[in-house]
């Protein structure tokens, strides 16, 4: 495995709301350049529309870069949320952590 190749973390937590949209933003941005991205939403409880395109694009942004990207969802809010929103067809959604990075690195080829 080269050494290099590597999953970066992106965690999320609270409310993510149209206040937070440019932290939500920055944050998403961390995994650029990334060989794998896995973005941390089990403490998050709610996200707005806003949110949600800011996730939806990072997501559109990942898989057209080739990169392989996971969001882990661990609140029963959050999945209701992410589930009405159809993110779960834009992405690989698990409430596990070690799931997401079992599929992160398998499309790795790690």
């Amino acid at each position: 495995m080269n050494g290099e190749r590597s999953v970066r973390t992106i965690r999320l937590h609270g409310d993510l709301e149209i206040s937070r949209k440019s932290e939500i933003r920055a944050a998403l941005q961390a995994g650029t350049g990334a060989s794998a991205v896995l973005v941390d939403l089990s403490g998050v409880n709610y996200a707005d529309s806003t949110a949600l395109t800011e996730l939806l694009r990072v997501a559109g942004d990942a898989r057209q870069a080739l990169i392989p990207i996971a969001f882990v969802v661990a609140t029963a809010q959050l999945a209701r949320i992410v589930e009405v929103a159809g993110l779960r067809h834009a992405v690989a959604i698990f409430a596990e952590l070690d799931a997401a990075l079992a599929y992160l690195r398998e499309r790795m080829g790690a």
